[in-house]
């Protein structure tokens, strides 16, 4: 399936139609950004189906609309005689996000403001590129400037800085993780840059990290490698979600969780991935973990993903490591939104004439 990444287009004039003008600029593929990989941490199947956004993704642009427009203060104005036009203008280059959230804004709060896109999410922009053009009553268009120019800011920003990574890394993966702000539109941003989602939400998967091994011990158990193999062979699986992940922070805890993951699966006929994260092990002993795991041939049933201050200056080393997958929350936290500013026409209000 081919990227939905597109180069910008433009459309012509805003008031000759109505919102739904710009529907060929945005029909491009959507399902995926990242190359099509049999990796349980590309969940943005969850986001876009079947070519538009799924109900759980518009539940969550509408909580995050609906927040700040009230935080706002936002009062709509309606239908109106008395018109100007606006223009989104970009200050610096990126990669556009935001479409669909500004889309349903308009759809859902400001039917009445009529839109044309001049880029398309995922496209390209360089500084000075108009983004986007609306017409609209001056006090609609005033009153949601600073949100839309929030949230397309905050949204290429991450998807800008994604796409960073995944051209650096040349063909291995990056995902996310569950540190946001933003909740799933920080995952739809990072989707849109090229990288992979990891969970939208905790029931995605079921994570057992450092502070889950210790909750489960039991009895005499004093070590996560006794904690981990009972608690493989005895656990449910049923209610894990789509995959399983499990952190160890040593290649020695890595091999008894594959070992006792993979035996489990030949003697139950089990078909489950289990995601081995390999937390702050550098990309040395990542290496040698991933060496390691697939010198036992443990790989059919495992994946492996590094995680823990992995920095982007470092990502020729991580390149060599041949683990699966790396995540960071570099993708998302604290990224610099990108700059853009909102103009109005020159001319000021017109009237429009029926």
């Amino acid at each position: 399936m081919e990227s939905f990444k597109h180069e910008i287009g433009f459309v012509g004039m805003v008031t000759d139609t109505d919102s739904t003008m710009t529907d060929s600029l945005e029909s491009g593929d959507l399902s995926t950004t990242a190359e099509k990989v049999r990796l349980p941490h590309d969940q943005s199947g969850m986001l876009w189906f079947e070519d538009q956004p799924t109900t759980l993704f518009l539940e969550s642009i509408d909580r995050w609309t609906r927040t700040l427009l009230e935080d706002d203060g936002f009062v709509p104005v309606g239908a109106s005689k008395l018109t100007v036009r606006a223009r989104v203008v970009a200050k610096e280059a990126g990669t556009l996000c935001g479409v669909h959230v500004i889309n349903r804004l308009l759809d859902v709060h400001l039917p009445h403001i009529n839109r044309a896109w001049q880029a398309r999410e995922g496209g390209h922009f360089q500084t000075g590129d108009v983004i986007l053009i609306l017409d609209g009553t001056p006090r609609d268009i005033l009153s949601v400037e600073r949100i839309i120019l929030n949230f397309l800011g905050r949204l290429s920003g991450i998807s800008t800085l994604t796409e960073k990574w995944t051209k650096g890394l040349s063909g291995m993966k990056v995902a996310s993780t569950r540190k946001t702000s933003w909740g799933l539109l920080d995952k739809w941003a990072v989707h849109v840059g090229g990288g992979l989602t990891h969970r939208l939400r905790k029931g995605d998967a079921v994570m057992i990290k450092e502070n889950d091994q210790i909750a489960l011990r039991e009895g005499e158990e004093n070590r996560s490698k006794e904690t981990m193999k009972r608690w493989i062979e005895t656990t449910d699986f049923n209610w894990h979600g789509s995959f399983t992940v499990i952190e160890v922070d040593s290649i020695s805890l890595a091999l008894t969780v594959a070992k006792s993951w993979c035996n489990r699966m030949m003697e139950t006929d089990e078909n489950r991935p289990l995601v081995i994260m390999l937390d702050n092990m550098g990309p040395v002993k990542t290496k040698e973990a991933v060496m390691d795991l697939k010198s036992h041939g443990y790989n059919e049933w495992i994946y492996t993903e590094a995680s823990g201050n992995v920095k982007f200056e470092d990502i020729d080393e991580w390149k060599i490591t041949d683990v699966d997958v790396i995540s960071t929350s570099k993708l998302n936290m604290g990224v610099s939104s990108i700059d853009m500013s909102m103009l109005l026409d020159d001319e000021g209000i017109r009237e429009i004439v029926s």
